[in-house]
């Protein structure tokens, strides 16, 4: 096989680790089990990339994988940046009193599920994961908007 034309999961690794902005890192007090999750991710962008399963991603399957992984990537930064954006405490969770600010929330009125529904780790505060839990919950509940008229 032309080692030219394929990807290692170490060279995906470093891929996948240059894509990320400076922001998404994370602080050095956590960063070894920071690193592990890292790992853990890369290897999982890894496989969903390495289609045939070789442990050996070629330039078709890279090329193939790409396009969704970034968009990925953008929508997590986007999700990210609106969760910060919630965190109007700047505690690094969205608390009880910030999660009445969340559109789908606003949207729902009373209908909405309470807080304690979401802190899955009974933390007072919902971290990025439950955030994201709660958004694919809230929006699975509510119809989609209507279409703009041109």
């Amino acid at each position: 096989m032309n080692t030219r034309k394929c990807i290692s999961v170490a060279a995906a690794s470093l891929f996948v680790a240059a894509t990320l902005p400076a922001a998404a890192q994370t602080p050095a007090p956590r960063a070894a089990a920071s690193a592990q999750a890292a790992n853990r991710g890369i290897e999982t962008i890894f496989n969903a990339l390495d289609t045939d399963r070789n442990r050996t991603l070629s330039l078709q399957e890279f090329q193939a994988g790409y396009p969704g992984m970034a968009r990925a990537v953008v929508l997590e930064m986007r999700l990210r940046d609106q969760f910060q954006a919630l965190d109007t405490n700047r505690s690094g969770a969205i608390e009880q009193a910030e999660y009445g600010n969340l559109e789908f929330v606003k949207r729902a009125g009373k209908a909405a599920p309470s807080f304690g529904a979401f802190d899955a780790d009974k933390s007072q505060g919902l971290n990025f994961a439950e955030y994201l839990a709660a958004l694919r919950r809230l929006s699975a509940a509510q119809p989609a908007a209507p279409a703009a008229k041109k």
